[in-house]
């Protein structure tokens, strides 16, 4: 039998190595030239410092609450800095993505888009004007894969570098994503599984990862401690107005920020336009 020759390795670097690349690094964060990608709140933005590569943004709600059009706002404000992203959805298809985007970005009630004969002149006259202003130069993919395996969605994510390179992966949502499953796995080890196969994903790919997760009924996240250990920053979406429409707080959604290991702890409260599916700072009401 031949022997299998031990492959050689570096001995890692010191600290004194790495010392000039962090000066470096920290004059850059010092003086803004390096900040993460935006998720398109300036709030938000600041207390996380944005979206980094190599790291997991977990956004957790209830059914309903509106954490899919949250990750597609930040998609979308990650695009417009010139940041190539790919969103995957497994609930969505291509079309009630486009409808959901267009809707934001041209501030068209979504139930025109949805709806036979609901879009006005002014309506269509926006849609064809976003065209070559909006969609022509957004550097955003969408998929939605025929499965619902973690391999598909790694091998788009794959695709995307080799095309030009990718800043920013959504995954929609996690709960839904497959593996190979061996026998015997709990339904909590599966979702481990992909959770650290997304991670595993952000650092191969040098990007950053969105991933969406279920909240169950009593608001607790499904699957919660392994989803946690791979985040970097867990943001939950809670509308204080949900099934109460004569809330004082009507419109207000609260991004609380429950692990942030760039930052502390804090809740955001943006705006929620719905019926454009979007959310918005405050101060753009």
């Amino acid at each position: 039998m031949t022997a299998i020759p031990r492959r050689r390795h570096q001995a890692p670097p010191t600290v004194n190595d790495l010392y000039l690349e962090f000066v470096e690094e920290l004059e850059a964060i010092q003086d803004g030239k390096r900040t993460g990608l935006t998720y398109g709140f300036s709030d938000l933005d600041a207390i996380t410092s944005g979206m980094h590569p190599g790291n997991v943004t977990v956004i957790a709600a209830q059914s309903g609450a509106g954490k899919s059009t949250l990750a597609l706002n930040a998609a979308v404000a990650a695009a417009k800095t010139g940041a190539q992203v790919l969103f995957s959805s497994l609930e969505m298809s291509g079309t009630e993505l486009m409808q959901k985007i267009t809707a934001a970005e041209g501030k068209i009630p979504l139930h025109h888009l949805t709806h036979q004969g609901g879009l006005t002149k002014e309506g269509w006259e926006t849609v064809h004007r976003l065209g070559p202003e909006l969609f022509q130069k957004l550097p955003l993919r969408v998929y939605r894969p025929d499965g619902a395996s973690l391999a598909d969605i790694a091998a788009a994510a794959r695709s995307c570098v080799r095309a030009g390179g990718l800043q920013l992966l959504v995954v929609d949502y996690l709960q839904l994503v497959e593996i190979e499953q061996r026998r015997n796995m709990t339904r909590e080890q599966v979702v481990a599984s992909v959770s650290r196969g997304l991670k595993n994903l952000a650092v191969e790919l040098d990007c950053h990862v969105i991933a969406l997760s279920q909240l169950n009924d009593d608001g607790l996240m499904r699957e919660s401690r392994a989803i946690k250990n791979d985040a970097s920053v867990v943001i939950k979406v809670e509308r204080p107005d949900m099934g109460q429409p004569e809330s004082p707080r009507a419109g207000e959604v609260d991004l609380v920020i429950e692990k942030n290991r760039f930052g502390p702890l804090a809740a955001v409260t943006v705006a929620g336009q719905l019926h454009y599916s979007r959310f918005v700072d405050m101060h753009q009401t």
